[in-house]
C-alpha cells in the first residue's frame, strides 16, 4: 500500500516536471527521458529518507512510552534500574525532609522543656526565698536574748584558758626574756633570735615575718629602741592580727542550721560534735546528728554514745554505708521534723585524701539538692598539739571545699597554741571554736581578744 502510493506520487511528479522543464527550456518541447528520470528518483529517495526518519521517530516514542514489562531482554533490565535508581533518590529525599521536620520538632520541644524547667526553678527559688524570709521573720519575732554570760562566767572560763594555754605561754614569755637578756639596743642579731623564738612557737614564718617587719619599720622611725619593750609591741601586732571579726550565722537566719563537719583522724572530731550538740540542746534547740563516717564503726558508736549524752536524735547506718545517703537522710529527716541544728559528722583519712576530698565534694552537693544555701557551715577540726601540720591541712581542705570556720582542739597541755595566731593571720577564715579542756563547757567560741591576753597574761 504504502509503495503503490509512493509509485503514483512519483509518476504524478514526472508529468508536472516534464511539463515544467518543456516550458522553461524548448518551449513545450520534451526534455530527454533520462534527465527527468535522474531527477524523479532523486526526489523519491528523499521521499523514502524522509518517511524513515518520521517512522524512527515515532517508533521510538512508542518504546520510551512502554512499560517495563512491554520491553525485553536488556532494555527491559536498564529501564528497570533506571527506575530503582529514581525511586531510591525520591525515597532518599524523603527520609531526609522527614529526619530534619523531626529534627525541628524534637528542637522545639527541647527549647519548650527548658523554658519550663527555668521557670519551675525560678519558681521553686522564688518560694524558697520568701520561706526563708517567713522564716526568719517568726525567729525575729520569737526570738529572745541569747543567753548571756554573766561577768564571773567570762572570768571563770579566762582562767580556765589560761591555765589551758600556760605551756604555749611559758615557752614564748621565757624565749622572748631570753631573747632580750642583756640587750642594750634593737639590732640584726636581736631581730634573728626573735625570729627563731617566734618561729619555734608555731608562730609560722609568714606571720613572724609580719611581726618583724613591724617591728623593723618602728624601730627606722626611731618608735621603738628599747628591747624591754619588745614583748609589748609584739602583743600589739599579734592583737592586730587576731582583730579580725567574722558573722556568725544562727539558728534565727536558717532552720535548719546545717553544720558539716571535717578533718583528719585523731583530732578530736566527734568528740567536738558531741560538746557542740549538748551546748545546742543546753540552749533549748531541736538537734539531729548524722553519723557520716560510715568508714569507722567505731566513729558511729562514739556518735551514737554522743547523742545519747546530748539528748539528741541520730541519723546511722551499717558500717560501709555510702555516707552522701547517710547526709540526705539526715537532712531530710531534719527538714520534715522542723529540727533547728543538723550536725553532720564525715570521715577522716588523710592517707586517701584524693577519695576522702571527693567523697566531700558529693556530700555536698547531696546536701545542696534539698537545701540550696547548705551546708551553712563547713568546719574544719585542728588538733593544736601538730603545730604547723594543722596549716598544712587547713590548706589542704580549702582547696577541696568551701571551709568557713576552724575548730582549734586539745590547747591544753601543748606548747604549740602559737599555731592559732599563723592559722589566724594566714587564713581568712574565722576560728569559731576552741578546746581546752575534756568538759563540754571547755569547747567555747573563739574570743581573740581573750585568747591575746592569756598568752602574754
Amino acid at each position: 500500500m504504502f509503495f503503490e502510493e509512493i509509485k503514483q506520487i512519483v509518476s504524478t511528479f514526472r508529468e508536472a516536471v516534464n511539463l515544467f522543464l518543456s516550458r522553461i527550456f524548448n518551449k513545450g518541447v520534451p526534455i530527454a527521458e533520462d534527465m527527468t528520470t535522474l531527477i524523479l528518483i532523486g526526489f523519491a529517495i528523499f521521499i523514502i529518507l524522509l518517511c524513515l526518519f518520521v517512522w524512527y521517530r515515532q517508533h521510538s516514542r512508542s518504546l520510551k512510552s512502554k512499560a517495563p514489562e512491554e520491553l525485553s531482554g536488556r532494555k527491559k533490565e536498564k529501564r528497570l534500574v533506571q527506575l530503582e535508581k529514581e525511586h531510591a533518590k525520591t525515597l532518599e529525599l524523603q527520609i531526609k525532609e522527614e529526619e530534619k521536620l523531626r529534627e525541628e520538632k524534637e528542637s522545639a520541644k527541647l527549647a519548650k522543656a527548658e523554658q519550663r524547667e527555668k521557670e519551675l526553678q525560678e519558681k521553686i527559688a522564688s518560694i524558697e526565698e520568701e520561706r526563708l524570709h517567713q522564716q526568719v521573720l517568726q525567729r525575729e519575732i520569737e526570738k529572745t536574748a541569747e543567753t548571756v554570760e554573766t561577768p564571773d562566767e567570762v572570768d571563770s572560763f579566762l582562767e580556765r584558758l589560761r591555765k589551758g594555754v600556760i605551756k604555749t605561754r611559758t615557752q614564748l614569755q621565757d624565749n622572748l626574756a631570753e631573747a632580750v637578756l642583756g640587750r642594750k639596743e634593737i639590732n640584726e642579731d636581736l631581730l634573728d633570735d626573735l625570729e627563731e623564738v617566734l618561729i619555734g612557737s608555731d608562730i609560722g614564718p609568714e606571720t613572724t615575718q609580719r611581726i618583724l617587719d613591724a617591728i623593723t619599720e618602728k624601730v627606722e622611725r626611731e618608735e621603738l629602741s628599747s628591747p624591754q619593750v619588745l614583748q609589748s609591741e609584739i602583743q600589739l601586732e599579734i592583737q592586730k592580727i587576731m582583730s579580725k571579726t567574722y558573722a556568725v550565722l544562727g539558728t534565727a537566719e536558717r532552720k535548719p542550721l546545717i553544720l558539716l563537719f571535717v578533718g583528719v583522724n585523731g583530732v578530736g572530731k566527734t568528740t567536738t560534735i558531741g560538746k557542740i550538740a549538748a551546748q545546742y540542746r543546753q540552749q533549748g534547740k531541736k538537734v539531729l546528728m548524722g553519723a557520716g563516717d560510715t568508714f569507722r564503726a567505731a566513729a558511729i558508736e562514739q556518735l551514737v554514745e554522743w547523742s545519747r549524752r546530748a539528748d539528741c536524735d541520730i541519723i546511722q547506718k551499717e558500717p560501709g554505708s555510702d555516707p552522701s545517703a547517710v547526709m540526705y537522710e539526715t537532712v531530710q529527716k531534719g527538714i520534715d521534723e522542723d529540727y533547728d541544728v543538723v550536725i553532720c559528722d564525715t570521715a577522716g583519712r588523710l592517707h586517701t585524701k584524693k577519695n576522702l576530698m571527693e567523697e566531700l565534694k558529693k556530700m555536698v552537693r547531696v546536701i545542696r539538692k534539698l537545701i540550696p544555701d547548705a551546708p551553712h557551715e563547713i568546719l574544719l577540726v585542728l588538733d593544736a598539739t601538730t603545730g604547723q601540720n594543722a596549716i598544712f591541712q587547713t590548706r589542704e581542705f580549702m582547696e577541696a571545699t568551701d571551709l568557713t570556720g576552724l575548730i582549734i582542739t586539745k590547747l591544753d597541755g601543748t606548747s604549740k597554741g602559737g599555731v592559732v595566731i599563723g592559722i589566724v593571720n594566714e587564713f581568712d577564715i574565722p576560728v569559731r571554736y576552741i578546746g581546752v579542756g575534756e568538759q563540754v563547757e571547755d569547747l567555747r567560741p573563739f574570743d581573740a581578744q581573750q585568747f591575746t591576753e592569756s598568752i602574754f597574761a
